[in-house]
């Protein structure tokens, strides 16, 4: 296990989520009471999801054990032959589906002149400690290094991959109700904690944004509320209803980025919510924030809602050259999550693809 004060590079990187990438990762729902009463719409949320992105690139699909993992060869079959890229379904099981949050985090580091990828396993302890068992979900990052001989960093910090949102230039997003909640880190403060993303992802600069929404039970997630879609512009959430439970929250956050854009070249988009969604009683954390950024797409959730049409044609204007796919989410949104929650990106192992990347972002 290493000390977060002590990496073993002096300099490591998360890339941002739109360069290039070698696969996703998905693990499928495999707790019913996770989804209850939308077991089977869950399940055909995720064969939404990669029947999609088997259009775009490589699929890695965690399931619980062989009879599953026969039994989706069988019902995927038809998608992936049809498909340009490959699905693999791997045998590992898991206490539940969320893999953003306990997957491992693939980084870049020194390697001579050029560099490598490494993987990181933070200390996944189930937002808190709030649906055990997860001991399964915390030792998910050694199964996937493992799958692809990686190296394999154990960190002693407690960190959820959908907690944080980064640009690959330096700058990250992240929330104060998560980061400095007593229940992930409460030994440490801010600055110690600025220190440990500036260690292990590369990270110069914190945007601290304050709370995520309602439904939410992260407690505040960041990609609910505010995404990095390019090194210079971000999507930020926000409620245009003033008697809505989520107002004052999302407009502390959009504030807070306008400050920090007057100080630097940072565009601020801002991206209405939909309705309410309640399902069962439940006020659901339904958000276009949760999208899901492929190598030449993006994944969108919708919610048959008004504002869907309007949602998609932002994320056409901010992402030119990728095809924008939305995928309904009603369903999805009742286990706490969406479509970036249920995946984990691996960056590609070119730097070549990753520089190209860069590039095309500077130009575009």
């Amino acid at each position: 296990m290493h000390n977060p004060f002590h990496p073993p590079y002096q300099s490591m990187l998360l890339p941002a989520e739109w360069e290039r990438q070698s696969a996703i990762w998905y693990t499928w729902p495999q707790n019913p009471d996770t989804w209850t009463p939308v077991w089977e719409g869950a399940k055909l949320a995720y064969r939404e999801i990669i029947r999609a992105s088997l259009r775009f690139q490589d699929v890695n699909l965690l399931v619980n054990d062989g009879a599953l993992r026969r039994r989706l060869q069988d019902e995927l079959g038809p998608i992936s032959s049809d498909a340009r890229f490959h699905l693999e379904i791997l045998e590992y099981p898991t206490n539940d589906s969320w893999i953003r949050d306990y997957g491992a985090i693939t980084v870049r580091v020194p390697d001579g002149s050029k560099t490598r990828l490494a993987a990181l396993d933070f200390t996944f302890n189930s937002w808190g400690g709030k649906y055990p068992p997860w001991d399964k979900d915390d030792a998910a990052p050694a199964f996937m290094a493992g799958h692809r001989s990686r190296e394999l960093f154990q960190v002693d910090f407690v960190l959820e991959g959908g907690s944080i949102d980064v640009n690959g230039r330096g700058k990250l997003l992240t929330t104060t109700q998560c980061l400095l909640n007593p229940n992930r880190n409460p030994a440490l403060g801010r600055d110690q904690i600025e220190q440990v993303m500036h260690n292990w992802l590369g990270v110069s600069e914190i945007l601290w944004l304050e709370s995520g929404i309602n439904g939410d039970d992260t407690d505040g997630h960041v990609d609910d509320l505010a995404r990095f879609t390019d090194a210079r512009t971000v999507f930020c959430a926000i409620e245009t209803d003033a008697k809505d439970e989520n107002f004052d929250a999302l407009k502390r956050n959009i504030q807070a980025l306008n400050r920090y854009s007057r100080n630097t070249d940072l565009e601020v988009v801002e991206v209405p919510m939909p309705a309410r969604q309640v399902r069962a009683g439940l006020r659901t954390p339904a958000t276009y924030l949760n999208f899901l950024i492929l190598n030449d797409a993006v994944l969108v959730p919708v919610f048959l809602d008004k504002r869907d049409d309007n949602t998609l044609q932002a994320f056409e204007k901010y992402f030119p050259g990728r095809a924008i796919v939305p995928i309904d989410c009603r369903s999805l949104v009742f286990g706490q999550g969406a479509i970036h929650c249920s995946s984990m990106q691996e960056p590609a192992e070119s730097e070549t693809a990753a520089s190209q990347a860069a590039t095309e972002v500077k130009t575009g």
